[in-house]
């Protein structure tokens, strides 16, 4: 018997250039950058404004209940959900209020409780909020947490454990300490990121959360849900090389992006668009462009950091779901901040359009030699 189809009925989504899903497809289709000087850190940051809180929630917290809310909203669903799966993943989780208590002790037994910061809280939190009852995994996998998080909630309704699940990561890790270690790997910018470019020296750190509400096929039909796309499959390795750096030879990247395509059961070639994981550092953007000049040398690709910034576990989400608006609208974004282009690449450069466009696949790598590849397609064959 044939696993059901997954499908994506809602999506949500905060980011630097938008506080919802719509507003950020817009700006980014627009090539609007988010990213900005900031005075206390000394560093371009993409920081997320006038945004409303719950004080007694962490900045994490807050971004995530914010882009569920949304995506449950889109998906017309209502609350209670008992048996909905939940994956939310995180880069940091909380580490922004854990640097604040270490920096004011006393509010400790305050509204900012120790507890409350832990990881795993940020995925109790929404599931006290959505009052489910079925599984609730909270993964970390550095800058590929969310495809890990996507991949882990297709698994849930594929393998029958609930009809119906909800998929996302944030962070908000714009901290003196986040800060303070990626200077002292060098790949921060100093001026302003430039994806795949002959100018590229580094990214800058973004917040934001992106979910998406994924069902089966026969759930979505049965209640008359739009369908933005399928998920059709995933690949995921790990180089287990090095702390920080990619694996020279690319072998495991490879591998995933491979066994990608084969759950999907689609060729290289059938691929019409890729959202790069693009950090804009010489080592990481020459690793991926070379991925792609091996496996898709003809592909219409673009990178999104240029405009939202590096969200870290949470930056996956959000280019997933541009993956899906891509899809929607046939439409593909451009690489923000590109400027003299460093590899011989289909680089979309202003929005294009796609009138033929029927796969997408989203690139996330993380510190660890993490490789994490998903694939959508739209909703039907035809």
């Amino acid at each position: 018997m044939n696993p059901p189809t997954v499908v994506v009925t809602g999506i949500g989504m905060i980011t630097a250039i938008g506080h919802n899903r719509e507003s950020t497809w817009e700006q980014l289709l627009q090539g609007i950058s988010g990213i900005q000087s900031d005075r206390q850190f000394q560093s371009p940051v993409a920081k997320i404004t006038q945004l409303e809180i719950d004080r007694y929630a962490s900045r994490s917290q807050n971004l995530l209940k914010k882009a569920v809310l949304e995506a449950i909203t889109d998906a017309d669903l209502p609350i209670p959900l008992p048996n909905c799966g939940l994956v939310i993943g995180s880069s940091r989780s909380n580490q922004r209020e854990l640097e604040l208590l270490l920096n004011a002790p006393q509010q400790l037994q305050s509204e900012n409780h120790w507890w409350a910061c832990q990881p795993a809280h940020l995925s109790a939190q929404i599931a006290q909020l959505l009052q489910t009852h079925a599984p609730v995994l909270a993964p970390m996998a550095a800058c590929a947490t969310a495809n890990w998080a996507i991949a882990q909630a297709c698994e849930l309704i594929r393998s029958g454990q609930c009809d119906r699940a909800i998929a996302g990561a944030t962070d908000a890790a714009i901290t003196p300490l986040t800060i303070a270690g990626f200077q002292k790997i060098n790949v921060l910018t100093n001026s302003g990121v430039h994806p795949f470019s002959q100018e590229r020296d580094g990214f800058a750190l973004g917040e934001g959360a992106a979910v998406m509400v994924m069902e089966s096929l026969e759930s979505a039909k049965r209640r008359d849900a739009k369908i933005y796309g399928r998920v059709l499959g995933w690949g995921i390795t790990n180089d287990a090389y090095h702390a920080t750096s990619p694996h020279p030879d690319n072998q495991m990247a490879i591998w995933a992006i491979k066994d990608c395509l084969r759950r999907s059961r689609i060729a290289a070639t059938d691929v019409g668009y890729i959202n790069m994981h693009g950090t804009a550092t010489p080592i990481n953007d020459a690793r991926e462009a070379e991925l792609v000049q091996k496996i898709f040398p003809d592909c219409k690709i673009s990178a999104t950091k240029g405009a939202t910034g590096h969200a870290l576990g949470a930056t996956g989400a959000i280019e997933a779901a541009f993956c899906l608006l891509a899809l929607r609208d046939r439409l593909l974004p451009p690489c923000v901040g590109m400027k003299t282009p460093a590899f011989n690449l289909n680089f979309v450069r202003q929005v294009e359009q796609a009138s033929n466009l029927s796969y997408a696949l989203n690139f996330s790598f993380g510190f660890g030699g993490q490789n994490a590849i998903v694939a959508f397609g739209q909703p039907s064959d035809d």
